[in-house]
């Protein structure tokens, strides 16, 4: 972990574009990382408690530094600022985890993308062994110095610069400097005071440290329900699959079903989904084992088994998705992996509430969690995903055109193709995307058609997709790009990946057509036909055949130095020809 250590700067503030989203997402994400200081200060290691705060952090932090590559954070007495603008602040100046921080002489904190649970985990260990300890030689720079974390940094005040060192004509004749080698340094009563001062004020701190508001108390009581509830639960599944398999009387057997049906709707409620996924499991279990074991004719199973269904499906209901997805958007310290448990464990019925969902729900890493369950049960019902392209929010239909993507199935085609001129440009390059993933006949036609899209990036895009899949049928529409008048005014980007597309897809058989792009001369516009002539003779050394590299060596022969110059650049990247000059940039 770098330290950079510096005297302490005037503050300069940046003039820096706001994005009130990714400030709101950075504040959440620091008032998170602070509550999961405070439970570990509060609570043993082993403790569930704080296992689950550090769980959800890496998380939070994952889906933050995904979209904006680090967190950097300006520490001060008080507060923590993000961007100039303060994210976290302490009730009291001189008490608190910033305090803590700016005390040691910490500056500047930044998380860097790539950080991984461990390196967290010891990250926020050794900030408790730092609030925690009175060696005043165990500081908290030295402590985060010692890990040399790899995706963790901070600036660093050093304290010594700001230290009056005593001339050397200040200093007696008869010091005896002995003494700093050989005995301790007495300290005088102040002295003494001081240190004495210093280690009250850090009990006082980490008392202060400990203090959870009401809210942070109760997300705490409801992970403390959860852990008493774990061993119980052991007992109620083991009595459960005894009573399923006695129980003969059809009506006590529906009595038990209607209370389990009840028990399910109350874990949901307190958003324990891995002992509501077990229940289901378990009835499925039990379900088909009767199914299998029990004559046709054996009417006592078979209503068993219908009811076990029955109960099963119900709990994949509309009003039943809807109830989970206002827990998912209540609580904070939900385990996304056991909530995609419980909803993997349901029938396929209810891919259309699921759908609902990303609708509801507020929290980006939830949506992506549905998103990974309709990919996992929609694979053999595309026809009920691809409905969800006709939803009127934007993002919905985009993360529908993901989920179609990553199952890869042509069927998807049909409906992407409804959206493939969708007003969102987010939706339409999600389209491409997938577009590209599923391949095809009817993917490649839609790709084709995307080179006229009106957005820039998109038609890019497409382009890059047709040439990783080499379609042949894009070469005319290619050229006829190329031709046209307005492509000489296209940016430079745009024209590079054309042409590079139309000599990676078509190889030898555009060579003739590349070779008039070259000799090709106007006095119009002179600059950009020169810029394309180039590109051009770029686009020649993508193609590895001997065809190309003869019409290359030709072409380096020609007057023009900058041709020459363009050709021999071309000719060295396919190592069949002459070592030439750097590459050209405009031709004279």
């Amino acid at each position: 972990m770098d330290a950079l250590h510096v005297s302490e700067p005037e503050s300069q503030p940046e003039i820096e574009e706001f994005d009130q989203k990714e400030f709101d997402s950075a504040k959440s994400l620091v008032l998170f990382l602070v509550k999961t200081l405070k439970s570990l200060l509060l609570y043993p290691k082993n403790n569930p408690i704080p296992k689950e705060f550090k769980r959800k952090l890496h998380q939070n932090f994952s889906d933050f530094l995904d979209v904006n590559e680090e967190l950097k954070l300006e520490v001060k007495h008080s507060q923590l600022l993000y961007r100039g603008r303060t994210v976290y602040e302490e009730e009291e100046r001189e008490q608190g985890i910033t305090y803590a921080l700016h005390k040691d002489g910490v500056r500047d904190l930044i998380f860097i993308k790539g950080l991984e649970q461990e390196e967290l985990t010891h990250f926020l260990e050794t900030l408790e062994i730092g609030f925690k300890s009175k060696d005043l030689e165990q500081d908290l720079v030295t402590l985060l110095w010692e890990k040399d974390f790899n995706h963790i940094k901070y600036l660093v005040v050093d304290d010594l610069m700001d230290v009056d060192v005593p001339k050397a004509e200040d200093i007696p004749d008869d010091w005896d400097f002995n003494r700093l080698l050989h005995s301790e340094i007495a300290l005088s009563s102040e002295d003494k005071l001081s240190l004495e001062r210093e280690d009250d004020r850090r009990r006082e701190l980490l008392e202060k440290l400990k203090e959870f508001s009401p809210e942070e108390v109760e997300n705490i009581h409801q992970l403390l329900e959860t852990d008493d509830r774990y061993h119980s639960w052991n007992d109620f599944f083991t009595i459960l699959s005894e009573i399923l398999t006695s129980e003969e009387n059809i009506s006590e057997f529906d009595e038990l079903m209607k209370s389990i049906e009840k028990i399910l709707d109350w874990l949901i409620s307190v958003a324990d989904f891995e002992s509501a996924s077990k229940i289901i499991w378990r009835l499925r279990g039990f379900e088909r084992a009767t199914r299998d074991s029990s004559p046709q004719a054996d009417p006592v199973s078979r209503r068993k088994a219908e009811r076990i269904e029955k109960t099963i499906d119900q709990a994949g209901e509309e009003e039943k998705i809807k109830s989970m997805c206002l827990i998912l958007n209540e609580k904070e310290t939900v385990d996304l992996s056991k909530a995609k448990e419980y909803l993997l464990s349901l029938n396929w019925n209810p891919i259309s509430p699921i759908l609902h969902m990303l609708r509801e729900l507020k929290h980006f890493h939830a949506r992506k969690m549905v998103c990974e369950v309709l990919e996992e049960v929609g694979k053999d019902h595309i026809g009920l995903i691809g409905e969800g392209v006709h939803d009127p929010l934007w993002y919905v239909v985009r993360n529908v055109a993901l989920v179609l993507g990553k199952i890869g199935k042509e069927e998807g085609v049909k409906f992407l193709k409804n959206i493939i001129n969708h007003p969102d440009f987010r939706v339409r390059k999600e389209v491409i995307t997938s577009l590209i993933k599923i391949g095809g006949k009817e993917a490649q036609a839609l790709l084709v058609s995307a080179l006229d899209d009106e957005d820039r990036g998109i038609r890019i895009l497409a382009c890059r997709g047709l040439t990783q899949r080499k379609e042949k049928g894009a070469l005319p529409t290619l050229m006829k790009i190329i031709q046209s008048a307005p492509f000489i005014d296209e940016p430079a980007e745009e024209k590079k990946q054309l042409l590079e597309s139309l000599a990676i897809i078509g190889e030898d058989e555009v060579i003739p057509f590349i070779r008039k792009l070259v000799h090709k001369r106007s006095w119009l516009k002179r600059d950009k036909h020169n810029e394309t002539r180039i590109f051009a003779i770029r686009a020649l050394g993508f193609i590895k055949t001997e065809r190309a590299n003869q019409t290359l060596q030709e072409l380096s022969k020609k007057r023009n130095k900058v041709i020459r110059q363009a050709c021999q650049h071309a000719l060295r990247k396919t190592n069949l020809g002459v070592i030439g000059e750097k590459e050209p940039t405009e031709i004279a």
